[in-house]
């Protein structure tokens, strides 16, 4: 098969790890939720829920990573509210 420009670019799916012991970024982890970096960021501040990351290094300008599992846990709760609220319409 041949790879396209954007299928060179695209990671593997990874399905040998346990998500308990993945990294992601801030950026990967909006996407995963559906969302952008700025609005993930705001989650964060204001929803307890919200997995708050850590950083990876001691430096100020370390990156922030989250653990795979916490995003999906994350996410399940944001689908079950959605639907909930749905529900109640």
């Amino acid at each position: 098969m041949m790879q396209t420009e954007t299928s060179k670019r695209e990671a593997p799916p990874v399905k040998r790890f346990d998500p308990k012991y993945v990294q992601v970024s801030r950026k990967e982890a909006a996407a995963i939720i559906g969302r952008s970096p700025t609005e993930f960021d705001r989650l964060r501040k204001r929803d307890d829920r919200c997995p708050k990351g850590h950083k990876a290094g001691n430096g100020r300008m370390a990156r922030v990573m989250f653990r795979l599992s916490d995003v999906y846990r994350y996410s399940e709760q944001l689908i079950e509210d959605a639907e909930q609220a749905d529900d109640r319409s």
